[in-house]
């Protein structure tokens, strides 16, 4: 006998990560019944806020999707959907929960079983990490429907309005401002991670010199970022370009490595806007993977240290 629920899939996530929620909930939705505080808020309002998570997390849902950065589980709400989930887990086992990263090679929680699966965001990508859930909570039980006509001619039409409100930004000098003022907030974000680095014993080094951003301290490789658009009103062709090197490219002011430098990995990424309240770096790379200037700082120093680590190995 299949267990009811009164929803297939309910998602729980930190605040920074409602836009990868809002995706995931989009392809899913019309085939499953799903839980996302934004969409469901009319529906326990007046409630008692902990009762009705509880219960969502605890029980009512056949299938919990957890986005998982090491924040969730700290913040109030995402602390009263945890210690649902961890309950429930002593009943139910752990088959009930799909985890899914949404930052690099995360160290997941240690009371989650160490042979638990979790589904990466960075290999995966959106529309496969979603299709992967809808596998996972038809396994349990769940009974996909047909989208129906009217539901994909909404869902289109709301594709259609984001791309037009996306070509608009792009082509927009309110876009290239907003581009200008993400780049600056990413500077400012990896001088910052760099000089809390120093403090853990490792000497990274970040300076600026005209559109680039250079960080250097872990010889023999430096990494160059640039950011430069073509146009005062337009996005086209402008994008955020990470070059790490093994030795010292030429740039203006800068001396350059006696051997010639080599370049061990280059990375783009383009301003966007990705939702219709939300815009983010972009990566061109990285399945589409969405930053904001901090998380990309973020991003960028960790692929620096790892490549020199792996550089100086051998």
């Amino acid at each position: 006998m299949i267990e009811e629920f009164e929803y297939d899939v309910a998602f729980s996530f930190c605040a920074i990560d409602e836009g990868v929620a809002t995706q995931l909930n989009d392809r899913l939705a019309s085939r499953l019944k799903t839980f996302i505080y934004s969409e469901r808020q009319r529906e326990i309002a007046g409630t008692d806020g902990q009762e009705s998570f509880s219960k969502v997390y605890g029980k009512t849902a056949r299938l919990v999707v957890v986005l998982y950065r090491p924040e969730w589980g700290e913040t109030p709400w995402t602390r009263i959907e945890r210690d649902a989930i961890k309950n429930r887990s002593l009943d139910d086992g752990w088959d009930f929960t799909t985890f899914v990263p949404t930052v690099d090679r995360p160290q997941m929680p240690p009371w989650l079983p160490k042979t638990r699966l979790y589904v990466g965001l960075e290999r995966w990508g959106i529309e496969a990490a979603a299709a992967v859930i809808e596998s996972r909570a038809t396994e349990r039980g769940s009974n996909p429907r047909e989208e129906s006509v009217a539901e994909r001619a909404a869902r289109l039409r709301r594709a259609r309005e984001l791309k037009d409100k996306q070509d608009q930004f792009q082509s927009s000098e309110h876009g290239v401002r907003s581009a200008i003022q993400a780049y600056e907030d990413f500077s400012r974000a990896i001088e910052q991670h760099a000089e809390q680095i120093s403090g853990a014993g490792i000497k990274i080094t970040a300076q600026r010199s005209q559109e680039f951003r250079i960080l250097t301290g872990l010889p023999p490789c430096n990494a160059i970022c640039s950011f430069r658009p073509y146009f005062a009103n337009s996005l086209q062709e402008a994008y955020l370009l990470v070059d790490v090197f093994k030795g010292f490219p030429r740039l203006p002011g800068f001396y350059s490595s006696i051997d010639e430098p080599r370049k061990l990995k280059s990375l783009r990424y383009s301003y966007r806007l990705v939702r219709t309240d939300y815009q983010a770096w972009v990566g061109e790379d990285e399945k589409g993977r969405e930053f904001t200037p901090q998380q990309l700082a973020d991003h960028i120093l960790r692929n620096y240290m790892d490549i020199a680590e792996k550089t100086n190995r051998y």
